[in-house]
């Protein structure tokens, strides 16, 4: 049976790793970066050591992340990122609104002159 800090320690290992790998960075250069040993980085990512808090927020220095950010489920993670990016589609979204509306006018004033020309010609 796996325990909560088992589960922390999978977590960890997983975050620290991908972030590292994301930013293209050996453990040697995350343990430089984050003033931490080599055998170290590699016990955290082999799940065989624990970190304190002082060395998490530097790992997550390291890696330009927030500390929390290390502890949490990948699918939660994903699930905030979609969600920083909702700001930025919803204001694509209103822009667009804003140009169909503009362009939708133009052609309405156009459909508007053709229906009163047709008019004057009868």
């Amino acid at each position: 049976m796996c325990t909560f800090s088992d589960d922390l320690r999978v977590i960890l290992a997983q975050n620290v790793k991908t972030a590292r790998k994301t930013l293209r960075l050996t453990q040697s250069g995350l343990a430089e970066n984050a003033n931490i040993s080599l055998s170290y980085v590699v016990d955290i990512e082999r799940r065989r050591s624990w970190v304190s808090d002082k060395t998490l927020s530097s790992i997550a220095c390291a890696l330009n992340m927030e500390a929390y950010e290390l502890l949490m489920p990948s699918e939660i993670r994903k699930i905030d990122d979609t969600a920083a990016l909702l700001p930025g589609i919803t204001a694509l979204i209103e822009a667009k609104k804003i140009e169909l509306k503009e362009h939708s006018d133009t052609v309405i004033d156009e459909l508007a002159r053709d229906v009163i020309k047709l008019f004057s010609k009868t």
